[in-house]
């Protein structure tokens, strides 16, 4: 007796298909890192000088006004150059209270008077309390 070789049809070839979940998912996971990573790297508002050292120093990262001296004279509100009477009408202007917190970042070798001078002007304009920025020793 003869055997039947039994030839068995072809299978329809699928169409490949883009399976798009995954994807999403990694760009979520993108989007969540960097958006984690921008915000670890805005640190203050002010221009960068030469801070005092203090070992009692805390981070505070809820700022929202920095007053930045430096050396030859310059007063910086956030990153905006501005002359010391025009101060407080800044500080007005930005609207702050009584609430608002202002962080100062002095160079180590601004005069002392200055300091006062610009706390001065910014309790005109209403601001009742400072934090003074400093580099940990």
């Amino acid at each position: 007796m003869k055997s039947r070789v039994k030839i068995g049809r072809r299978k329809a070839i699928e169409e490949p298909e883009i399976i798009v979940i995954p994807m999403i998912d990694v760009m979520m996971f993108l989007l969540f890192f960097f958006m984690v990573a921008s915000l670890a790297m805005a640190v203050q508002n002010g221009i960068p000088v030469n801070l005092p050292k203090a070992s009692t120093g805390k981070d505070e990262r809820s700022q929202t006004v920095t007053i930045t001296l430096q050396p030859n004279g310059a007063i910086f509100l956030n990153t905006s150059p501005i002359k010391l009477d025009q101060l407080g009408a800044k500080l007005k202007a930005l609207g702050v209270t009584s609430k608002t917190l202002v962080t100062v970042n002095s160079d180590d070798k601004v005069p002392y008077g200055t300091v006062v001078s610009v706390m001065d002007e910014a309790r005109q304009a209403g601001v009742m309390a400072f934090a003074f920025a400093t580099n940990r020793k």
